[in-house]
């Protein structure tokens, strides 16, 4: 690990800032020279993600997916390779801390579990961020998220001396939402990402439901990051569609007009930092005591530029109040 590393758990009630970066997608195929060039991208994109992101002081956590597609019996297909080494790779070269996920469905028994814990501890990661199944129609092998998040932190216990610090998603729009997010928290989550937002209204509601949740169960609410990514081109929706990301047409409209890459890209920017501007007024307003963050996402090698100019402008707003945050999308919108 590099020196002087941030200690992200320790960030948690402080509006974390952390970037989500996109993995390597191939896969190793036993063919000497295919998997070394596999290596070298990872060095490549190590070294990329290090000299774009190292002049953000305010940056706490650098975070990588599993992507993983599912056929129709719900057999998994990896599309990603080496996320804990990029992530690790490219938290030493910015001293922040490392976040992985990991889909923890298809986790197939105790001892794969027990071996991915004991792999992520020696790559010095400490935080993960575990996800469930595409869909509740399926029978998986693995565990469930909250179950997930008990073995973790049984194993991590039993093996390591320091703390691990578990997240899980968010869906905003997902029916009864917040009461899932509260037995997580009691199974042990921390924190969560949500969905990629793009609206307010829902995430609003969800936050204030989370908080009513967490105060009739005397729980200590997880800290919520409100995931933001820019989006410039109709490939970029066609993304989201298969993520399952809802866009409400009133933001798609705005945000493509014209089909010009340069406006969409600043366009999307703007309506990010509007959202999160009326989402921290009204958690000001609701005096709602739920401690919040940021993760701005990369969707896409093209849009990587985008993703950095969106982190800049959010790393300047990240710890100011609701009417703050407007004033400076007010701002935003004349320069």
């Amino acid at each position: 690990m590099g020196n002087n590393r941030s200690n992200f758990k320790n960030l948690l009630t402080r509006r974390p800032l952390i970037f989500t970066a996109i993995p390597l997608r191939d896969n190793k195929t036993g063919d000497p020279v295919h998997d070394d060039k596999i290596m070298r991208n990872l060095d490549n994109r190590k070294e990329e993600l290090g000299s774009a992101l190292r002049s953000f002081s305010r940056l706490n956590a650098v975070s990588v997916p599993e992507l993983v597609e599912e056929n129709h019996e719900g057999k998994p297909r990896y599309n990603s390779i080496y996320t804990r080494a990029l992530a690790s790779g490219t938290a030493d070269i910015l001293h922040v801390d490392a976040i992985v996920n990991k889909v923890v469905a298809h986790i197939e028994d105790y001892e794969k579990f027990v071996d991915w814990i004991k792999e992520t501890h020696s790559l010095g990661i400490r935080n993960m961020i575990f996800v469930g199944g595409n869909t509740r129609h399926h029978r998986y092998p693995g565990p469930s998220v909250s179950e997930a998040n008990v073995i973790a932190r049984r194993l991590w216990t039993q093996f390591h001396q320091e703390e691990v610090t578990i997240g899980n998603i968010s869906l905003p729009e997902r029916k009864e939402e917040a009461k899932r997010m509260l037995f997580k928290t009691l199974s042990g989550t921390e924190f969560f990402t949500t969905q990629l937002l793009f609206d307010s209204n829902q995430v609003i509601n969800l936050i204030t439901d989370y908080h009513k949740q967490c105060t009739t169960a005397g729980v200590k609410p997880a800290t919520i990051l409100f995931s933001f990514g820019p989006i410039r081109s109709i490939a970029d929706l066609n993304l989201l569609d298969f993520l399952a990301v809802e866009l409400p047409d009133k933001a798609k409209d705005y945000i493509l007009e014209g089909n010009d890459l340069a406006e969409s890209s600043k366009r999307s920017v703007f309506n990010s930092l509007k959202v999160y501007g009326e989402v921290m007024t009204a958690i000001e307003q609701r005096e709602i005591k739920v401690p919040i963050g940021i993760n701005v996402e990369q969707l896409t090698k093209s849009n990587f530029s985008s993703s950095v100019a969106m982190l800049e402008n959010f790393e300047k707003v990240v710890d100011l109040s609701g009417p703050e945050v407007e004033e400076y999308v007010k701002k935003f919108t004349s320069s």
